[in-house]
């Protein structure tokens, strides 16, 4: 454009270019509308990913603590159990002893009777 065209010309392109960019304009406007409207649906669904995925690790972590406490009543539970193993077998060793003492108790009197009677038919030697 140069100073010398008519001054209707110049309006008339001005008036052009001004059309031009407004109608830019309004399709940069709908383009920036339709771009905020995708990131709000961006963010809303990456918020609800976020939420499931919050509630996804409390539930892990609730089930954590969970196991932990079974963990510590199970490991008490082995310790008593380790506990009543040991008695026990501490019983069985005593009545093994005393059954032995038994038996040997046993044995005297008997061979003591078999001496005091003879050989069972009621006849003591003596």
């Amino acid at each position: 454009m140069t100073n010398q065209q008519p001054p209707n010309n110049r309006l008339d392109s001005i008036e052009a270019i001004l059309a031009s960019h407004n109608q830019i304009l309004n399709e940069l406007a709908i383009a920036h509308q339709q771009l905020a409207s995708f990131s709000t649906r961006q963010a809303e669904r990456q918020q609800q990913q976020l939420d499931r995925h919050d509630e996804a690790l409390t539930r892990i972590e609730e089930q954590q603590q969970r196991t932990a406490a079974q963990a510590e009543r199970t490991e008490r539970t082995m310790q008593a159990l380790s506990q009543t193993q040991v008695e026990c077998l501490q019983l069985i060793a005593q009545n093994t002893v005393a059954i032995a003492r038994s038996d040997q108790r046993i044995q005297e009197i008997l061979e003591r009777l078999d001496r005091r009677f003879g050989n069972g038919n009621g006849r003591g030697e003596g």
